[in-house]
C-alpha cells in the first residue's frame, strides 16, 4: 500500500508541494505513467492510441480525469 495524500501533505513531502496539496498521489501517478507512455519504446502503442494531436489531447484528458476520480477524499470530486 502507498502513502495517503493526507500523510504526504502532513509530512510536507516535495510532491505535495509540487501538486499544491491536491490529489498528490494521483497526480504523481499520472505524471509517471505519461512519462512511461512517451518513452520511445512505446511508440507503436502510442500509434494505436492516437494519430492526430487532438486525439492525444483527448486521450490525456481521459487519463487525467479517470485517475483523479480515484481520489476518494477530494470533496470537489465527490460533488461531481
Amino acid at each position: 500500500a502507498g502513502v495517503s495524500n493526507a500523510q504526504l501533505v502532513k509530512e510536507k513531502a516535495h510532491i505535495a508541494t509540487v501538486f499544491k496539496e491536491k490529489s498528490v498521489a494521483e497526480q504523481n501517478s499520472v505524471v509517471l505513467a505519461w512519462e512511461r507512455l512517451m518513452d520511445p519504446r512505446f511508440e507503436a502503442l502510442r500509434r494505436c492510441i492516437y494519430s492526430e494531436p487532438s486525439e492525444l489531447e483527448r486521450f490525456r484528458a481521459l487519463v487525467v480525469n479517470n485517475v483523479l476520480a480515484t481520489d476518494i477524499f477530494d470533496k470537489e470530486l465527490q460533488a461531481l
